[in-house]
């Protein structure tokens, strides 16, 4: 393919140019996942992979800028560029998303795994009761588990949820993070609310994470919704700020 047909093939249609250099950032992205791309490696040249990929060097450049923003590759002048050890865990937050945690636990080099830790019910707290817009003291179900990247634990989630879903998360609330969950479970979500914050990791998870008290953590309130804005859970998820870099998609 000539550079001019290149660059036809990449403007065409709605969004051609982006959807090409996403492509390529995901191929090499599975390819470092699937060991193909060991780490420390060198990538092929930026000439090889626009061969390969049948796709202009700009496209090639930006899939490589997104994968070093990601903690996956990097660069080094006269020499090329190379995969990383192990990479950030990059979290892009959507409305909507087919990418849980645990895929992005795994795109970054590690073997993400799921640790439940309870399985009750309670009475909703003011906050929880008003992201869930419920009464205070209504009973409502409380999951909390921890996820680990490789044997290290990065983040710990707590679910709120009211009594009609339990039957519809039961069989997967404990090996699966939400957005998957909810979508095995045929849950449509509308849109999400995400509130962040941080702060110090109290003594009473210090032993989740093995970390000393004070460590500093990155806090998420997070509440998927339907299309009419009805909350249909909520959760709180604590992590690793060392560990994850989030990111957002925003429609315009």
């Amino acid at each position: 393919m000539t550079g001019r047909s290149k660059q036809k093939a990449e403007t065409s249609g709605n969004g051609g140019r982006d959807l090409l250099y996403r492509d390529v950032a995901d191929k090499i992205r599975n390819r470092i996942s699937s060991g193909e791309y060991a780490p420390k490696t060198k990538l092929p040249s930026l000439y090889d992979l626009t061969e390969e990929f049948g796709v202009s060097a700009i496209s090639v450049r930006r899939a490589l800028k997104d994968l070093a923003y990601e903690g996956l590759v990097y660069g080094e002048q006269g020499r090329g560029v190379f995969v990383k050890e192990k990479g950030v865990i990059h979290r892009v937050l959507a409305a909507t998303t087919d990418q849980s945690i645990g895929d992005e636990i795994a795109r970054a080099g590690f073997t993400p795994k799921i640790k439940e830790l309870s399985h009750e019910r309670i009475k909703a707290t003011d906050e929880v009761a008003a992201r869930l817009k419920i009464k205070a003291g209504t009973r409502i179900w409380r999951h909390q588990k921890i996820a680990y990247a490789d044997d290290e634990p990065v983040s710990l989630h707590y679910l709120y949820y009211p009594e009609p879903l339990a039957q519809k998360l039961k069989n997967s609330i404990g090996n699966t993070f939400v957005f998957r969950m909810l979508e095995n479970a045929r849950i449509e979500v509308a849109q999400s609310r995400f509130e962040f914050g941080a702060g110090g990791l109290s003594a009473k998870h210090a032993d989740y994470f093995q970390q000393s008290p004070g460590t500093p953590m990155g806090h998420i309130y997070f509440t998927p919704q339907t299309k009419d804005g009805a909350p249909i859970l909520t959760g709180h998820t604590i992590y690793r700020s060392d560990r994850f870099l989030f990111a957002f998609d925003v429609p315009h």
